[in-house]
């Protein structure tokens, strides 16, 4: 994808809003509004880490910290590529989690309509990782390493979520995981 994903979003809105793809339209706004949310946010706490040190810095001198913060000036940053795809990733995870409970209450219709927003979410995604394609890189690492059995679990995670950020669900990296150790692979 050439364009970051919030400029794909605005572009993809104006042709849904045209061809009235109404489901479309609303996620999209809807991915818009968390990625600007999640904007302030990064924003939010940069400018409280910021204040933060120039408390810590000018301690005992109220006036120069009135001064300093009167100064500071924090225009927001965009979101870089990576911080765009968890926060829509995690949007679409909420939709799958939403869809599940709706099943188990059975109500069908609410949990097609959740996973087809995930869809439309997951489309701005990268590709996920299929457990086929996982367990053979897992089953390296946990060789590579010397793991055996459950009790090496924990150690084993922390590598899985940096290995394959982004590319595949915590969840599933767990069970692949703890299929791989317990069978000794």
């Amino acid at each position: 994808m050439t364009l970051d994903i919030q400029e794909q979003l605005k572009e993809d809105l104006k042709t849904a809003m045209k061809a009235r793809d109404k489901l479309r339209v609303d996620v999209i706004r809807m991915a818009r509004a968390a990625l600007q949310q999640a904007q302030l946010d990064a924003t939010k706490q940069r400018f409280d880490a910021t204040a933060r040190e120039i408390e810590q810095r000018l301690a005992g001198d109220q006036a120069a910290i009135d001064a300093a913060m009167a100064s500071l000036d924090l225009p927001p940053q965009p979101l870089d590529l990576v911080a765009q795809q968890q926060v829509l990733a995690k949007e679409a995870k909420r939709r799958r989690d939403s869809a599940a409970i709706y099943r188990q209450h059975g109500q069908e219709e609410r949990a097609a309509a959740e996973e087809a927003e995930a869809a439309i979410l997951d489309s701005y995604l990268p590709r996920q990782l299929t457990a086929d394609e996982l367990r053979p890189t897992i089953a390296a690492l946990i060789s590579e390493h010397g793991l055996r059995g459950a009790g090496d679990l924990g150690k084993l995670m922390p590598l899985l979520i940096e290995r394959f950020k982004g590319q595949a669900e915590g969840r599933l990296l767990s069970q692949l995981a703890r299929e791989l150790l317990t069978s000794g692979a």
